[in-house]
């Protein structure tokens, strides 16, 4: 095969008289070389930017995650993990066979404390009916209701305290006004959870904003086509609109039923020296929901309980939130409805 031929001369001989055929510049192999170390580094610098998120994973996750299964087999009441006793499953037997229940008892009172899901989603829905009716100052009221969900968990608990206290609360002080009688609505095992259940719900301005783009998102023309039909408004709402703002209701539904279920700030802060008043029947204190108790039995009260039983107790209350949740999607199939 015949050479390439430059100007009447051949290739090689073209690029042997030139100058520059000499320097690095016209090098392909140096040029490659060079995209690779260009290549190496940025994949380092990628590497190390991406590798924190992990690291802190295996830190603050991964490690604390399998430490609670070694744990939870094993009999520890303080914080030396070197002294640990081996224990097998001594401490899931404990939880099952306890005869005061404490740990059911806890359980018992989350599922109480859970009433605050239908109530807070109905709220957060009806103020979000009203706010997209093109009311006067909409974004005022959508900031307001909002407000309660960007405060400090501490310093609203710390507020209701000062509101519901026995002596000089401002609910006490009104009744006391009206001629009735000091209630100790935070040492009464009767009011406590109520309470609680009242203060978690002045906080359902989350769901009304996730209710109001939903709504704003309906399908207009079915509901035109519903009321040319002679449909009432009520009928409109629950066989059109709420069908369509299902999946933010499942969503709304679920996030706040696991939160529901692993609740423990606002309960710790109001209940009166961390864990009264006392269930008159059990002797069981009202105020530990399933979270709280796992936390009462690892760093407040560690020697009598201890680490191992708290550990444990913290795996049987993550299976039951699996399998809430697991149910909880499953019955989404039969009235979650996708199509707007």
């Amino acid at each position: 095969m015949e050479d390439m031929v430059i100007n009447g001369e051949p290739v090689a001989e073209a690029i042997a008289d030139d100058p520059f055929s000499q320097t690095r510049l016209f090098k392909q192999d140096v040029a490659t070389a060079a995209k690779k170390r260009k290549r190496v580094k940025q994949n380092v610098m990628g590497w190390l930017f991406s590798m924190w998120p992990f690291v802190g994973y295996c830190l603050f996750g991964l490690i604390p995650f399998a430490l609670s299964i070694v744990l939870s087999m094993a009999e520890l009441h303080n914080f030396d993990i070197t002294e640990f006793t081996f224990v097998g499953f001594a401490n899931y037997k404990w939880i099952f066979t306890d005869p005061k229940g404490e740990f059911w008892f806890s359980l018992r009172q989350t599922l109480y404390y859970c009433l605050s899901l239908p109530i807070g989603i109905v709220l957060g829905m009806g103020t979000a009916v009203l706010l997209t009716r093109h009311v006067k100052l909409t974004k005022l009221f959508r900031t307001i209701l909002f407000i309660p969900n960007v405060c400090s968990v501490v310093g609203v608990s710390m507020m209701w305290k000062l509101v519901f206290n026995e002596q000089y609360g401002v609910i006490n002080t009104i009744i006391a006004a009206c001629g009735g009688k000091h209630i100790n609505f935070l040492g009464d095992e009767h009011w406590f959870m109520p309470i609680i259940i009242f203060t978690t719900t002045w906080g359902a301005g989350a769901g009304s904003i996730l209710f109001q783009a939903a709504l704003e998102q309906v399908n207009r023309s079915l509901i035109e086509a519903a009321e040319i039909d002679g449909a009432s408004s009520t009928k409109i709402f629950f066989n059109v609109t709420l069908p369509a703002i299902s999946p933010t209701t499942f969503y709304v539904l679920t996030m706040n039923t696991i939160g529901a279920l692993q609740a423990m700030a606002n309960i710790q802060i109001l209940a009166s020296d961390g864990k009264r008043p006392l269930d008159s029947k059990t002797g069981n204190s009202v105020a530990l929901t399933a979270v709280y108790f796992i936390y009462w039995m690892a760093f407040n009260d560690p020697y009598q309980y201890g680490l191992g039983k708290a550990s444990a107790a913290a795996w049987i209350l993550a299976i039951l939130i699996v399998i809430v949740t697991r149910i909880n999607f499953k019955l989404g199939d039969y009235w979650v409805c996708y199509d707007n």
